[in-house]
């Protein structure tokens, strides 16, 4: 999950994701880079807290780790800069070694992004499988696009020819009624039209309830028929894309 701009809905589509899968009987980590850890405070319930992320590499083989778990930030991952070919050749070793450690313990691994750019995210892009990309369509649209094709870029120099990283764009928190959005939407449809996740996130109140109780929208005590199946849908899309281009 990355955007490199804060309060993008990030964070709630990245529980929503690993509540999903859990609900499945999957095993599932979640890596939340973030230094303000939401996604792991929101988690916290039934995902259990069990280190920074360096520690995947110090697994126990013999041990079995719990089946949803949530790993945070820490300042090695921080420090992670991309200033020379070694460094970033670094960042993929370590990313080849976190892949590796987890891949004996569970079947999904979400990822959770800071809202900027450093090697936490670099490490990210190069790790997944498949990269969902929430975007709110308003002014800030197409230059938060600009970014994250540049950062996807660079992700797919240390990955290698052959392996580029796909991604796809949610769009978020979306007006129905607006016309300017609609039209952000459609331009950037037509500019990315293999990119554009065919489900849209309308603008609820219910997502805002369920993000400050910290559950799922589908698990709220009231009627949420216009806000939970949206939801699944891109959440389902989300996982697909990710198993078709794991496999």
């Amino acid at each position: 999950m990355t955007n490199e701009r804060g309060g993008i809905g990030k964070t709630t589509l990245t529980c929503h994701i690993a509540w999903h899968l859990a609900e499945q009987g999957k095993r599932v980590v979640v890596l939340d880079l973030d230094k303000q850890c939401h996604s792991a405070g929101m988690l916290k319930a039934e995902f259990e807290q069990i280190g920074p992320v360096q520690s995947i590499l110090d697994f126990d083989p013999n041990e079995e780790p719990p089946a949803l778990a949530c790993f945070k930030n820490t300042r090695q991952i921080v420090e992670l800069t991309t200033d020379s070919p070694q460094q970033g050749q670094h960042i993929g070793a370590y990313v080849r070694a976190i892949r590796a450690g987890l891949a004996k313990h569970y079947d999904y691994c979400v990822i959770d992004t800071a809202p900027a750019w450093d090697g936490r995210n670099l490490m990210a892009l190069i790790a997944s499988d498949y990269v969902a990309v929430p975007l709110d369509p308003d002014k800030t649209a197409r230059q938060s696009l600009n970014e994250i094709s540049q950062s996807i870029s660079l992700a797919n120099k240390v990955r290698g020819e052959g392996n580029a990283t796909r991604f796809g764009i949610v769009f978020n928190r979306v007006q129905t009624t607006s016309e300017v959005s609609k039209m952000l939407m459609d331009r950037i449809g037509q500019a990315l039209p293999a990119n554009v996740v065919p489900h849209t996130i309308p603008h609820r109140e219910h997502m805002r309830e369920a993000a400050l109780l910290e559950i799922p929208v589908w698990r709220l005590a009231k009627d949420t028929r216009r806000s939970a199946p949206i939801v699944r849908e891109v959440v389902s899309y989300i996982v697909d894309q990710a198993e078709r281009e794991a496999a």
